[in-house]
């Protein structure tokens, strides 16, 4: 006979991956897989309950009422076999190898079959390899497949290290629109205002014939009264781009003889807003002593030895999580403390 005893809860955590695993293996079966998809020539047998459990796309394909929905074979046009195996593989495993050579394959056909989560994990990956070589790629693609948050690093990137992304091949192969929007944001990083003179140069310059019509609406998103007279006569008017238009000519030429006429002392009108210096957020402590100094100390503090005394100055970078070391105060500041985060 057996005796009362408490309820015994039992779970068996290797479970729900033995089942994806053996769900997997079944795949080989024909009699133990209810469909097969077929893309680019080659056959992926599987299982309608877990292609919708993992798309939206399936999900909705197979519970709709579509011919798909009963049928043994579903054809998928412009969908890569390689691709397709990964996606297959992940929802099996929830496993996935993102790489340079097929984040953008997988992004694309995560994209057409809604599966979200290899989209957003892809994503990510893809904003984190965004660098001066590809940045203006990247831009382009994020914004041809619906990715906004790959446009937005892209662009912010774009803005942030312009001068290194106009050296690149990418560079002259902008369309005019995105170059104009670019050289009249205000977020725009530059040294100097010669970078972005001479990126539009270059940029006009790959193409002449076509693009020498827009060569005045891009100077004109510069700020020519920033620059010394001896770059406006020597360098810019001796330029054949802007010789071989006459609208450019007199713009240059108006602007230095503005700048001839400017006395010293006063101030000059660029038109434009100030140049954005290349600055970063930092956060800022700055005191005379540390937090866990006692009160009673306070009256003993002219007569120590200055070298004692903490300085507890110091910044952090959040962006790239350094830590420099500031020099240190000249003076002891004893009960100081300031915090402060410049916007740039």
């Amino acid at each position: 006979m057996v005796r009362n005893v408490d309820d015994l809860d039992f779970c068996l955590a290797s479970h729900p991956q033995s089942i994806l695993e053996g769900l997997r293996s079944l795949c080989c079966n024909p009699k133990l897989v209810d469909v097969t998809l077929a893309a680019g020539g080659r056959d992926f047998p599987c299982h309608r309950a877990v292609l919708a459990l993992c798309s939206v796309y399936f999900h909705s394909m197979f519970s709709g009422d579509f011919v798909e929905s009963i049928a043994a074979r579903v054809e998928l046009h412009g969908v890569d076999p390689d691709i397709m195996a990964s996606l297959l593989d992940f929802c099996y495993t929830g496993k996935l190898t993102i790489n340079q050579g097929n984040v953008e394959g997988l992004i694309r056909t995560s994209s057409q079959l809604q599966f979200q989560a290899v989209r957003t994990v892809c994503s990510r990956y893809l904003q984190h390899q965004i660098d001066a070589t590809n940045c203006l790629g990247i831009l382009e693609f994020g914004e041809v497949h619906g990715c906004p948050e790959v446009v937005a690093k892209a662009w912010g990137f774009l803005l942030e290290n312009f001068e290194a992304v106009q050296r690149w091949e990418e560079f002259p192969l902008l369309e005019k629109e995105r170059l104009v929007a670019c050289l009249s944001n205000e977020r725009l990083q530059t040294r100097t205002e010669c970078t972005r003179v001479e990126a539009a140069l270059a940029w006009v310059r790959h193409h002449q014939e076509s693009r020498l019509p827009h060569l005045p609406e891009l100077l004109g998103l510069t700020r020519l009264a920033l620059l010394s007279p001896d770059y406006l006569t020597n360098t810019l008017m001796k330029d054949s781009l802007v010789l071989a238009s006459l609208s450019c000519v007199e713009v240059v030429e108006r602007v230095g003889r503005e700048k001839m006429d400017v006395k010293p002392g006063d101030v000059v009108q660029s038109g434009s807003p100030s140049p954005q210096p290349n600055l970063e957020e930092v956060l800022f402590v700055m005191g005379g002593r540390s937090l866990d100094d006692s009160d009673d100390e306070d009256d003993d503090d002219e007569d120590r030895d200055p070298r004692l005394l903490p300085g507890n100055c110091g910044f952090y970078n959040p962006k790239t999580r350094n830590v420099p070391l500031p020099p240190h105060l000249p003076l002891p500041r004893p009960c100081v403390l300031s915090i402060c985060v410049p916007i740039t």
